[in-house]
């Protein structure tokens, strides 16, 4: 486990703290992969599919903070004692997540029935 350096905030706003090189360098190196699964797909790519394709997208990247947010919720019930109720709903948007992920694919798998 890394070492937690902690450093007063008053040191911090002078500017008179001692933050080693290679520490930011992990910083901006986290961040870097941070940022890559933040920012949509769509922003890196050359051409857009079609408007079913932009639609779709958008909805599922607000799909995905809404999963994101329902797992905290799961973890703060978890974290206070509520362990049956937080693995539903665990389970219940692992669920939902894949096929709500998997819906154009589960559409394609019926149509070639």
């Amino acid at each position: 486990m890394a070492k937690t350096e902690t450093i007063k905030f008053n040191d911090f706003m002078a500017g008179t703290h001692n933050l080693k090189k290679k520490n930011l360098k992990k910083i901006a190196a986290g961040s870097a992969g941070l940022f890559m699964l933040v920012v949509p797909k769509a922003a890196f790519a050359a051409s857009v599919d079609s408007t079913f394709g932009n639609i779709h997208g958008s909805i599922m990247n607000i799909f995905d903070a809404g999963v994101v947010l329902v797992i905290i919720f799961a973890g703060a019930a978890w974290g206070l004692g509520h362990r049956g109720k937080a693995i539903e709903i665990l389970i219940g948007v692992c669920c939902g997540y894949i096929l709500a992920r998997h819906a154009v694919d589960i559409r394609n798998f019926l149509k070639g029935i």
